[in-house]
């Protein structure tokens, strides 16, 4: 028995040298690349705010499409001097026309230049806008009468060819409806000014647009039917003529290049702009059994108000 007693004791006490040894050895080894749970925590606290803020900026930058809600004030100028029939107002010229009313809608989409914006905070977009819908509504000219059907007149072509066939002269001055469509394609810039605002993420949403699109668009000019101004009356010897001219077709279909700039701010998926647009149209009239086939060529120049909405992919 004190046999086992000795050789136990002397075990127990070989395990407790060793066991020193061995904290002694723990104590002097290098302990940097231990990972401890704090370590780990604050690793996993680093990749969620970089996600966060990735997430973030993203939002800042997404919403590529745009639909605009526009106000107009056009006006549509003759570029060349276009005969009336009514020599009391404006020399017998077809004046400038200018809209009481006029609205557009847009939608578009902006396609960036380079995959991260230049240091957050410039981004160089090319920027498509398929469909540009206008209508305006010009009111008629302010005179007593506006046209005259008494006579047919030889009509001389645009090419200086003479021909021997009569039309009525488009009546110009009539309360008029434009109708149009386009399509625009050119280059823009946002500015996030306040990306590096600490403390004011909402202020990160703020951007600023500027902008300027080239493109075609096509026109419908209808001149609304309104017999009281028109100089021939009943009594006269060409009421045949009142009576054609009376309820037929006044419609003219045109098309040309247009350019637009401007400039927006939007704070996330809502804000507000302002455009200037000129184009060049070429107007032929729909009857040409009335009023021939010559065509007129207009300015036609609109500065548009809009409310913007920034929508997703």
């Amino acid at each position: 028995m004190k046999r086992v007693f000795i050789v136990s004791a002397l075990c127990f006490a070989a395990a407790t040298a060793s066991a020193q040894q061995t904290l002694q050895l723990d104590a002097s080894e290098d302990t940097t690349d231990v990972i401890t749970i704090n370590d780990i925590v604050n690793q996993q606290e680093e990749v969620t705010t970089r996600l966060a803020n990735e997430r973030h900026y993203a939002s800042v930058w997404g919403r590529p499409r745009f639909f605009n809600i526009s106000k107009n004030s056009s006006r549509l100028s003759p570029k060349e001097d276009i005969e009336t029939g009514i020599p009391s107002y404006n020399d017998g010229k077809v004046p400038e026309f200018k809209t009481n009313w006029g609205f557009s809608i847009q939608f578009g989409r902006d396609y960036r230049l380079h995959k991260k914006p230049i240091g957050n905070t410039l981004q160089f977009y090319i920027d498509y806008v398929g469909i540009d819908l206008n209508v305006n509504h010009y009111k008629a000219e302010d005179a007593l009468k506006l046209y005259n059907s008494t006579n047919k007149e030889l009509t001389i072509h645009n090419k200086g060819e003479h021909k021997d066939e009569n039309f009525w002269r488009t009546p110009w001055m009539l309360e008029k409806y434009e109708f149009n469509y386009g399509m625009l394609v050119g280059p823009s810039m946002t500015i996030a000014p306040f990306n590096y605002v600490k403390g004011a993420p909402g202020l990160h949403h703020l951007r600023m647009n500027f902008f300027f699109h080239i493109g075609y668009h096509a026109s419908i000019l209808w001149m609304k039917n309104d017999s009281d101004k028109d100089v021939n009356t009943y009594s006269t010897n060409a009421q045949s003529n009142f009576r054609v001219m009376e309820k037929n077709l006044k419609m003219d279909w045109g098309h040309g290049l247009i350019h637009s700039f401007g400039f927006s701010f939007t704070w996330k998926m809502i804000g507000f702009g302002y455009e200037h647009r000129v184009g060049s149209v070429k107007y032929k009239s729909l009857n040409t059994g009335d009023f021939g086939n010559n065509s007129y060529k207009f300015k036609t120049t609109t500065n548009r108000i809009y409310l913007q909405f920034r929508l997703g992919k």
